[in-house]
């Protein structure tokens, strides 16, 4: 009851600001994409928020064509709390919208001739750089534009509080701390990866000769006009957007607050950039324009080029790093999230037609994702396919994840049935490939065999840990029984079964604090160490296990206590193996 009137006081506070700010500069009664006039998306835009809001926060949206802008307003609150009404100095984080700065960055170098997008990468990398490659076939820039060199996702350290951790004093030892293994060939899967972006980022330092956030500001920042933009880890490169983030706060999807949402971005090239609006919007028609301070026409020809499609299909995926994002009309741009913000760039090259949407809020779809069906009209998978299709059966596993390393359970994760019906997809089946192509991650057939084993044995390790729950529950309410009555308890294996059950509950409050101690986006250093402890667990329950085996064979015990006994040691013996297989030992390849 609170929560819903919290909500509703918040949506009487944004229904004043429906309508502020708007800037109606270009007015046209040719149609938009979506079938709604030009003239009349404003009014479409504030409808949409009108219902909405209740769950919005702060939102400022502008359209945009070659011309000028369409539409621009501003939403809600940049601090609900205390009444700061979102307004054109209202800074927002980019998210993974920064990306395209690097590829921007990228092409620019390749134009002067001083990048080769299909050369092995470490041509241009430190040698000895890369530690973790698994296989032969080198990683190219266009690789790295595609998401497909073959990375597995990147957890750790990713946001941090410490200004100390913030670039681990450089992207060079930001990048090289948390080196992600090699999961796949470079070129045969999608697996979204910001530390890949941020290599390439890397990449342009190495060849430029400047830190990444300075060459951004030298070569499209400055040149572009973009004074209200920040990209270095910590926002000193611009103290007005360093002051104004200060300002800013940040809320869920429910317009709940989150509680200091400012963080660190150690791999910043791949996140880091902090705008108003207006100088997201100059960006996204710079892009629009195919301005030449960015980029030479040929260039910009080319960087609009597909450079992945969807399976053997004509459908683009990718644009040099750009995103190509289906609706009724195919759009090419990106969007963002970080731990307090979402902000989306979209346009249609050949609607002339562009979008910028930023909030302050995590995770946030209904502007940043539903919105823009406003302008780009709703997408139906008739418009990209003749006839509509059928999932192919079978288990899936997402190409974006961790395989390698304490974090695989982060795997343990399967789709089956028609999981993308609302998106763009294709299926591949080769000898030795077979994927559903889908944008952002690949997804991976599971062999049944693979399916079942690894389902079995997480079954199985929770059965464990619940067993042992129950046994030292009961064991602590006999020995309570026992002690009361005076009686005396004196049998070996209870008393081992009962250190294994300790073992295995002991390993679970270990895990447990460390994933939460990730998911709350500590350093890594802080809890590496408990991974390693769970690794000696597994090794002392080793031990456990032989020591419990040969007293079995040993001593005479009832039918009873054996059928226990051989449950116990059972069981335990599936906790090493789980510990085993998921890696949770390997607190090194955090």
């Amino acid at each position: 009851m609170k929560d819903k009137w919290r909500k509703g006081i918040a949506g009487l506070l944004l229904l004043p600001l429906l309508m502020s700010s708007a800037v109606p500069v270009y007015a046209s009664e040719d149609l938009l994409p979506s079938g709604i006039p030009a003239a009349g998306i404003g009014e479409a835009i504030e409808a949409y928020v009108d219902e909405n809001a209740a769950t919005t926060a702060g939102m400022a949206v502008s359209v945009l064509n070659a011309e000028g802008t369409v539409y621009k307003n501003y939403f809600g609150y940049a601090d609900i709390e205390n009444g700061i009404a979102v307004d054109e100095n209202t800074v927002f984080e980019w998210g993974s919208a920064t990306k395209m700065l690097v590829w921007v960055s990228v092409m620019q170098l390749y134009e002067q001739g001083l990048m080769d997008l299909e050369a092995d990468i470490r041509t241009y990398l430190p040698e000895g750089f890369l530690t973790n490659l698994k296989y032969d076939t080198p990683v190219t820039m266009l690789h790295l534009m595609n998401h497909t060199a073959g990375f597995q996702e990147t957890f750790t350290d990713l946001f941090v509080k410490d200004a100390d951790m913030a670039g681990m004093h450089s992207l060079e030892v930001a990048l090289s701390s948390h080196e992600p293994a090699q999961l796949y060939e470079p070129g045969a899967y999608t697996a979204y990866s910001n530390w890949g972006v941020a290599l390439a980022a890397f990449i342009v330092e190495q060849i430029s000769g400047e830190r990444f956030d300075a060459y951004v500001h030298e070569h499209i920042l400055d040149p572009l006009g973009m004074e209200h933009s920040a990209i270095a880890p910590d926002l000193s490169d611009n103290s007005y957007v360093q002051e104004k983030r200060r300002e800013l706060q940040c809320y869920t999807t429910e317009a709940e607050l989150i509680p200091d949402c400012f963080y660190y971005l150690t791999v910043y090239p791949a996140g880091m950039c902090t705008s108003t609006l207006t100088d997201f919007e100059t960006f996204a028609r710079a892009l629009l324009n195919r301005d030449p301070v960015l980029l030479a026409q040929e260039t910009w020809e080319q960087m609009f080029t597909p450079t992945n499609y969807y399976g053997d299909t004509e459908l683009p995926v990718n644009y040099h790093g750009f995103w190509m994002i289906p609706f009724d009309v195919q759009t090419i741009g990106h969007g963002g999230n970080t731990v307090g913000c979402s902000a989306y760039l979209l346009i249609s090259p050949t609607e002339h037609i562009g979008v910028v949407v930023m909030t302050n809020q995590s995770n946030e779809e209904i502007y940043n994702e539903q919105m823009m069906s406003l302008v780009f009209g709703e997408f139906s998978e008739t418009a990209y396919f003749d006839t509509a299709r059928e999932m192919p059966s079978g288990m899936y596993r997402a190409a974006r994840t961790v395989r390698v390393g304490p974090l695989k359970l982060a795997s343990l994760s399967f789709l089956s049935g028609e999981w993308a019906a609302d998106e763009c997809w294709d299926e591949v089946r080769t000898d030795d490939i077979h994927k559903i192509c889908s944008a952002y991650s690949d997804y991976v057939e599971v062999p049944m065999p693979v399916f079942i084993w690894e389902f079995a044995l997480f079954i199985l390790w929770i059965t464990a840990l619940v067993f042992s729950a129950l046994s030292l529950l009961v064991k602590l309410v006999r020995s309570v029984i026992c002690k009361r009555r005076h009686r005396d308890q004196k049998i070996v294996l209870g008393r081992w079964s009962a250190g294994a059950a300790g073992l295995q509950l002991l390993g679970l409050v270990l895990l447990g604090a460390a994933v939460s101690q990730a998911m709350g986006y500590a350093v890594a250093s802080t809890y590496a160490w408990m991974f390693g402890a769970i690794g000696v667990l597994g090794i002392v329950m080793i031990v456990f296990s032989v020591y419990g085996a040969v007293g079995m064979v040993k001593r005479k015990s009832s039918r009873i206590r054996k059928i226990y006994n051989g449950t116990v040691l059972f069981l335990l013996i599936s906790t090493v193996v789980n510990i085993g297989y998921w890696n949770l030992f390997m607190f090194w390849a955090l």
